[in-house]
C-alpha cells in the first residue's frame, strides 16, 4: 500500500501542480468539445503568491500526485465561506480516497472557523458532481452561458 501524505504546497511543487491543472482543464474542455490555447491554459496556472491556500497529496516515490486549492470569501447566500476551487488527483491515483483526504483539510479548517464551503463545477463533469454529493454538498445555484462566441460545440 502506498503512503500518501497531505501537506501545504511549497514553491517546488508549482510545476507539478500546473501540469495537473493543465490535465484537468484539457479534460473539462473535452467535455464540451473545446480546445484551449496555451495562453488560456497559462492563465490558469498557479504562482508563488497563491501557495497559501494550496495543499498537495504526495506519494513518497512519485512526488505530488494531487492538489486542492481554495479561497476565502463571502456572499449573501452562503455567508462567510471557503470556495473550493479545485481538487485534482492524477488519474493513476483516483478512487483511493485522496480527494477526500485533501478535502478533509479544508473541512477541518472551515469547522474550526465556523464558515461554510462552496464549490462549483461544470454541468457535464459528472465525476465531480458525484464526488461533491458524496461529501454532502447541496446544489445552490445554476450558472448559465449565452455562447455568443460559439466556443462550446457539444
Amino acid at each position: 500500500m502506498k503512503i500518501i501524505i497531505i501537506r501545504k504546497a511549497r514553491l517546488e511543487d508549482l510545476e507539478t501542480i500546473n501540469v495537473l491543472t493543465d490535465a484537468m482543464h484539457h479534460y473539462l474542455a473535452g467535455l464540451y468539445g473545446l480546445e484551449l490555447s496555451p495562453e488560456e491554459l497559462e492563465e490558469e496556472h498557479y504562482e508563488e503568491d497563491e501557495l497559501e491556500n494550496l495543499y498537495v497529496a504526495e506519494d513518497a516515490e512519485r512526488g505530488v500526485i494531487g492538489y486542492m486549492s481554495f479561497s476565502l470569501g463571502r456572499d449573501e447566500w452562503a455567508g462567510p465561506r471557503y470556495e473550493l476551487e479545485h481538487i485534482v488527483v492524477h488519474e493513476d491515483y483516483r478512487d483511493l480516497g485522496i480527494g477526500r483526504r485533501l478535502f478533509d483539510v479544508l473541512l477541518e479548517r472551515a469547522r474550526r472557523e465556523g464558515v461554510n464551503i462552496t464549490a462549483r463545477t461544470l454541468a457535464k463533469n459528472q465525476r465531480a458532481l458525484r464526488f461533491y454529493e458524496q461529501l454532502g454538498f447541496k446544489q445552490l445555484s445554476v450558472g448559465l452561458l449565452l455562447d455568443l462566441q460559439k466556443r462550446i460545440l457539444k
